[in-house]
């Protein structure tokens, strides 16, 4: 059994699971979802996390362009009116001040004041990651974190097709990429840890190139029927659904 967490506020979902009766906390098998680090321990029985960290400068730009392009989003008509840069010193979101560290600190950290950069959170991430995430995926390496997912839990089959992919962003101002590299250092930190360790999983698996090149092989010819399978029905969902039923995904 699979469950989605809800889109809501990411500690709110933690919050919402652990209040559920037992019997239910025990069904899944796996929850996926938008959450923070927490959610085992409102399951019964021994778990295990994966994630995948993005670079922290393309999640920011990603998060505000796709508020500005969500109309339905509560900050739209603020991101609407702002910079990049005044968006992100207005502190309207938090994600913009290191939200993968914020994340895999758990609820905690939302009273880490924004645009601060503690070194104590860094440091208790990483200490979460090491003791509980079987696997820490790469964004811009996805194929290879496909991979290590799969000899992580002996997956049999991880193709997949491009969905939901935003439009090219411009590039941002010499000042507002300044802006955002000093209000994620933590982030920035995390992801360098992050992807030493990645490479290092590669390095001491002898077989993974190999894996990686027959995996790239069978997704080219699963993508035609991937399309006429999955993204097309996706996108007639979303033509024909009531408006307010159809499913959003960032």
């Amino acid at each position: 059994m699979v469950v989605r967490a809800r889109k809501r506020p990411r500690e709110e979902t933690v919050a919402e699971f652990a209040a559920l009766p037992e019997a239910e906390r025990l069904a899944p098998r796996m929850i996926l979802g938008h959450t923070v680090f927490g959610l085992h321990e409102a399951v019964p029985r021994p778990v295990t996390y994966i994630t995948m960290l993005r670079n922290p400068v393309s999640l920011v730009l990603s998060q505000y362009s796709f508020v500005r392009r969500t109309e339905g989003h509560r900050h739209h008509r603020d991101a609407m009116s702002m910079t990049l840069e005044e968006y992100i010193r207005s502190g309207l979101v938090q994600e913009m001040n290191n939200s993968q560290t914020r994340a895999l600190v758990g609820a905690g950290a939302v009273d880490v004041p924004y645009g601060t950069n503690p070194p104590d959170l860094l440091a208790q991430a990483k200490r979460n990651v090491e003791q509980h995430f079987r696997v820490v995926g790469l964004t811009e390496r996805f194929d290879e974190s496909l991979i290590m997912l799969k000899q992580g839990f002996g997956w049999n089959r991880i193709n997949y097709v491009r969905a939901n992919v935003a439009r090219r962003r411009e590039q941002p101002s010499p000042e507002a990429l300044a802006l955002i590299e000093a209000m994620n250092e933590l982030d920035i930190e995390l992801y360098r840890c992050a992807e030493e360790r990645f490479q290092a999983a590669i390095d001491g698996s002898p077989e993974f190139a190999a894996e990686l090149a027959r995996f790239r092989r069978s997704n080219r010819m699963y993508r035609p029927w991937g399309t006429v399978s999955y993204t097309w029905p996706k996108r007639l969902q979303g033509r024909w659904m009531p408006r307010g039923h159809q499913v959003a995904s960032e």
